[in-house]
């Protein structure tokens, strides 16, 4: 059940981003994400099978292989001028209200958890406090919408949920690759299917919101 949750919370974010762009932005864009998406399951597949990433000895893996290059690529692909269409008429509390997705990846962790393959300190019962930017994004994006939240508050809160974020990457890291933990048969379980899916969907997709919306605040033709 666990399993199949991974896939299916991965499908539902990542359809949450196609619906948006969908409505709010050129079928370029859309065509984009969809050619981005499926050679990057393609790079996963190939990561996945060639076991490279079972090595939990310095430099960690999952970071150099998949969570900077998904911010290298997300960093290009919010500049990009074809996106420019999305950033303008996509409303500003979108992007905040989609990110309440994350209590539900933190229920996951969660279970994950309590299956015995993540460590508790990377869940909200050790260094991970997630679940509190995803609860604050359904009040976050009301306010927004109601316009009752400006353009330095949304800054604010997308900086404090970033740092909430990293915060959490710590958590695994310092777990799999600083600990007694990372020689346990349960790590290997960590950069396979589908608990990779937590590093390399469902993390970039978080990413991605934070730097799309922050991206719309400081666009000059654009006000909340």
């Amino acid at each position: 059940m666990v399993e199949l949750s991974f896939y299916a919370l991965s499908i539902v974010a990542a359809g949450m981003l196609i619906t948006l762009f969908r409505k709010y932005s050129r079928k370029k864009v859309l065509l984009f994400m969809i050619v981005a998406s499926i050679v990057w399951i393609s790079y996963l597949a190939i990561l996945s099978q060639s076991g490279v990433l079972k090595n939990f000895e310095l430099p960690p893996r999952v970071p150099l292989l998949i969570v900077f290059p998904a911010i290298a690529i997300i960093l290009v692909t919010v500049n990009k001028k074809f996106m420019s269409r999305s950033l303008h008429e996509t409303p500003i509390h979108l992007p905040i209200l989609l990110q309440s997705f994350r209590v539900l990846v933190e229920l996951l962790i969660y279970a994950t958890y309590l299956k015995g393959i993540f460590p508790q300190r990377a869940t909200f019962e050790g260094l991970n406090f997630d679940i509190l930017v995803g609860i604050s994004a359904i009040f976050m994006g009301f306010a927004t919408y109601k316009g009752r939240i400006k353009q330095k508050g949304i800054l604010t809160w997308n900086i404090a949920s970033m740092c909430v974020l990293l915060l959490t990457v710590y958590s695994f890291i310092s777990t799999f690759y600083f600990t007694d933990f990372a020689n346990s048969e349960r790590a290997s379980k960590f950069v396979e299917f589908p608990y990779l899916l937590l590093a390399s969907v469902l993390l970039p997709i978080a990413i991605f919101l934070h730097v799309f919306s922050i991206k719309q605040v400081t666009t000059k033709n654009i006000q909340p």
